[in-house]
């Protein structure tokens, strides 16, 4: 039988003609081969292809997504297996990689129950109805949606929690915050911080006609930015009203404060650092006032924590673009998702939340509008001096050392005079008493040294007593924990002269040193680093504040000490019942609406006719 040999040159297929006659470089048939081809032309290479070869194996079912890397030789799989033999749920989520140049199987992210318990779900929540519709990378980030759970993504390179005890992330509460290290959306601070108006030591007076508000933002991993918190009310509280014949103007609408303590909270722990902003009424600008990175200074998780802020420093700013970046713009669900110009892109979104009630009718808010007008009143309270004793060095009595601030004026009612925005100002002279040891002491004496601090009630009181007890005026007064030392020997470290408690002011008021050489070093009642002591009881309607005594140190004779006492020369504590020291046009109208919000700061439109009765829109905001 004769042998042909032919070519397939002309990489054309002919089943026409018989296979003895068909032309040469033609062909019949052909299995496992593949050809390539020129632009131009259908002629080119017929070669051999390549079987299929078992690179790894996963011993799981159903895998309904993947991804190909081709730029690092990188396959990703989302892996769902519904009869998973351990764990509650009898599922088992897989997110997995393997390199097909080294050879590696890489298990990213492996879920098994969310701690929702018997019949629950894991952390991935895949579900085998909704396959993976959109996959996408930017660098170390793998995007991925799948029109059931909400835009997810993971770093590549990142070790997520693995589950212990077939709990996912070791536990429910991990489990939560491993669900959201997934999402695209990046959880934002809720509320506004909140401020409170305080006086600090220094003639200067940034915000004296500022009108300032504060906001923050959380830093996750990745270096991604949450969207910016709600803003705070302004901080600003005008003086006493003062018209001026001559120019016809309120002089008394300038700031009596000038600084204030912002209060945010830290977040989770996915919440690697804080940036406080501010911004002034009559500019769109955003500024930072610090960037603070919360493993660096130690800053707790889930906590508050307090800022003192003067206006006085040079600060960055943010675009005028995050003024108006309310949330971010992540769908709750989406189906299609892709990558245009290094940006993710999605379409046949679900966002938004039917208003509707727990029984799912919609809902019918109503609301009615009132007018509330209150006086605004202020009278002098009665502020007589009291004894006290010492044992900061043996025992010492001291006449007329401590301030007692009594409220008996104010007859039972105090729960409609104790009330959020009211104001305590204490004016104080006090001069020297005494000293002890008998000898050596100093030479010379503290004159009569004046300071004047004043306290804005946060909430409502029932009681003297109960203002007494309260965190806030513990703080104003002073504390163990925030009095700053009176001396310290390492220059720029700060002083008591930098803090802004009624303890630090009556500290820095008094002379660092005495002609005789002798300094200052400590204060205390009954032993130095003390703060005012607060003393009050329940049944009576007065608080007393008792002085510090100051030790000082002979500088010529280091470790010989002298306590200076001092007495109360005279006091002027002023109350002021004012719920809302800001002033409103009475010809202006005013609209209100209400607003929800999830846990993002995503909101809803109204869900009723605005009440419409001016310029200006009030809204609620509702969670």
């Amino acid at each position: 039988m004769p042998k042909f040999t032919r070519n397939f040159t002309a990489g054309k297929m002919n089943k026409t003609f018989d296979e003895r006659v068909v032309p040469n470089g033609e062909y019949i048939d052909a299995m496992n081969i593949r050809m390539g081809s020129t632009e131009n032309s259908e002629f080119g290479v017929i070669e051999n292809t390549k079987g299929n070869l078992s690179l790894t194996t996963l011993r799981f079912e159903n895998t309904f997504g993947a991804y190909e890397d081709g730029s690092i030789e990188t396959i990703y799989w989302f892996v769902h297996d519904p009869s998973f033999p351990l764990g509650a749920t009898g599922k088992l989520d897989l997110v997995v990689s393997f390199n097909t140049n080294t050879l590696s199987l890489t298990y990213h992210v492996i879920t098994i129950d969310n701690g929702s318990g018997v019949g629950g779900n894991t952390t991935l929540n895949f579900n085998p109805q909704y396959l993976i519709t959109g996959v996408n990378k930017i660098e170390d980030l793998l995007f991925f949606t799948d029109n059931y759970n909400a835009p997810r993504s993971i770093n590549i390179n990142r070790s997520y929690a693995i589950p212990v005890g077939f709990i996912d992330a070791g536990s429910p509460t991990a489990a939560l915050l491993l669900e959201e290290s997934l999402l695209v959306i990046k959880r934002p601070p809720v509320e506004s911080p909140t401020v409170q108006l305080v006086n600090t030591q220094g003639e200067q007076n940034f915000m004296e006609e500022r009108f300032i508000s504060f906001a923050y933002r959380y830093l996750y991993a990745d270096g991604q930015y949450s969207a910016t918190s709600q803003w705070s009310d302004i901080a600003f509280t005008p003086n006493g009203f003062e018209l001026t014949i001559e120019a016809y103007l309120n002089e008394g609408m300038i700031n009596a404060f000038n600084a204030c303590q912002v209060t945010y909270w830290t977040g989770n722990s996915l919440v690697l650092g804080i940036d406080l902003l501010f911004k002034q009424s009559e500019s769109n600008i955003i500024k930072i006032i610090e960037k603070q990175n919360k493993a660096d200074l130690g800053i707790p998780n889930d906590s508050y924590k307090t800022l003192t802020f003067d206006n006085s420093k040079i600060f960055t700013v943010l675009p005028e673009a995050e003024l108006l970046r309310l949330y971010d713009n992540v769908p709750r669900f989406a189906q299609a998702q892709t990558l245009m110009g290094n940006r993710i892109m999605y379409g046949n979104y679900v966002e938004g939340y039917d208003l509707i009630s727990l029984n799912g009718q919609p809902l019918q808010l109503t609301y009615e509008a009132k007018l509330i007008q209150e006086a605004i009143a202020s009278q002098a309270l009665d502020s007589d001096p009291e004894d006290s004793v010492y044992t900061i060095d043996g025992s010492h009595s001291v006449p007329s050392s401590i301030l007692r601030i009594d409220f008996a004026s104010f007859g039972p009612n105090y729960n409609t005079t104790l009330i959020v925005g009211a104001t305590i100002q204490v004016q104080l002279e006090f001069t020297h008493d005494s000293y002890t040891p008998v000898s050596p002491i100093p030479t010379t004496q503290t004159g009569n040294t004046s300071i004047s601090l004043t306290f804005t009630l946060a909430q409502n009181y029932v009681s003297p007593y109960a203002l007494s007890q309260s965190a806030e005026f513990q703080e104003w007064v002073g504390t163990l924990t925030n009095i700053l030392p009176v001396y310290d020997p390492i220059p720029a470290t700060p002083t008591s002269c930098d803090g802004s408690t009624l303890t630090d002011y009556f500290n820095c008021a008094i002379p660092l040193n005495q002609a005789s050489g002798w300094q200052k070093r400590a204060s205390g009642i009954t032993a130095i680093d003390q703060p005012i002591k607060i003393i009050a009881i329940n049944t009576n309607t007065y608080i007393d504040l008792q002085l510090v005594a100051m030790q000082y140190e002979d500088v010529n004779n280091l470790g010989t000490y002298a306590y200076e006492y001092y007495s109360i020369v005279s006091s002027i504590v002023t109350f002021s019942k004012l719920g809302n020291a800001r002033s409103l046009h009475s010809n202006r109208g005013y609209e209100i609406g209400i607003v929800y919000m999830d846990d993002f700061l995503r909101s809803s439109n109204s869900p009723c006719k605005p009440f419409k009765c001016g310029l200006y829109s009030l809204f609620i905001i509702c969670k």
